[in-house]
């Protein structure tokens, strides 16, 4: 499984007035899964570095409770119901326009997390490259420390290990 995140890097630019430089945080993004020889749309939004920090809380808070998340992407109109059934997560899609279902995917929780992680990885150093000052960036530390929260706690279901 692999996940990509499709970013319009010339939508919104931030400008951060005690670094002094521009950052591309606010842009439109879409979050892509590869699964299987199928590729869907995850969810698409604006304003995605608080996006993906809150899509990682949840994550976070299903290693840790299992308990049924729900996420809003505001920028759209779907709602997302994350579930962790045993070892697959099933996400569904409610269209608030439509009042209907628009899809249901259930992929392995793991894998997905892992894969997850892995591209919020590649988006920070990427990050990274274009401007070292950006670590410095609060949305930049919160997803970094949020990142290794949520591989800790991926390698821990994967050896069944607790570290906490």
């Amino acid at each position: 499984m692999k996940l990509k995140f499709e970013i319009e890097n010339d939508v919104s630019v931030l400008r951060d007035k005690r670094y002094s430089y521009d950052f591309y945080l606010d842009s439109f993004l879409e979050v892509l899964v590869h699964d299987n020889d199928s590729e869907f749309s995850l969810f698409s939004t604006t304003m995605h570095s608080t996006i993906i920090i809150t899509f990682t809380e949840l994550l976070i808070e299903l290693h840790k409770t299992g308990k049924k998340q729900t996420f809003d992407p505001f920028g759209n109109a779907n709602i997302y119901t994350l579930e962790r059934i045993r070892n697959d997560l099933k996400i569904t899609n409610f269209s608030a326009l439509d009042n209907q279902v628009e899809y249901v995917h259930v992929l392995n929780f793991i894998d997905f997390t892992n894969a997850y992680s892995k591209e919020i990885e590649r988006y920070l150093k990427a990050m990274i490259t274009v401007e070292a000052n950006i670590a410095e960036h609060q949305d930049y530390v919160l997803l970094f420390e949020r990142l290794n929260i949520l591989k800790d706690l991926s390698r821990e279901k994967e050896t069944g290990t607790k570290g906490f």
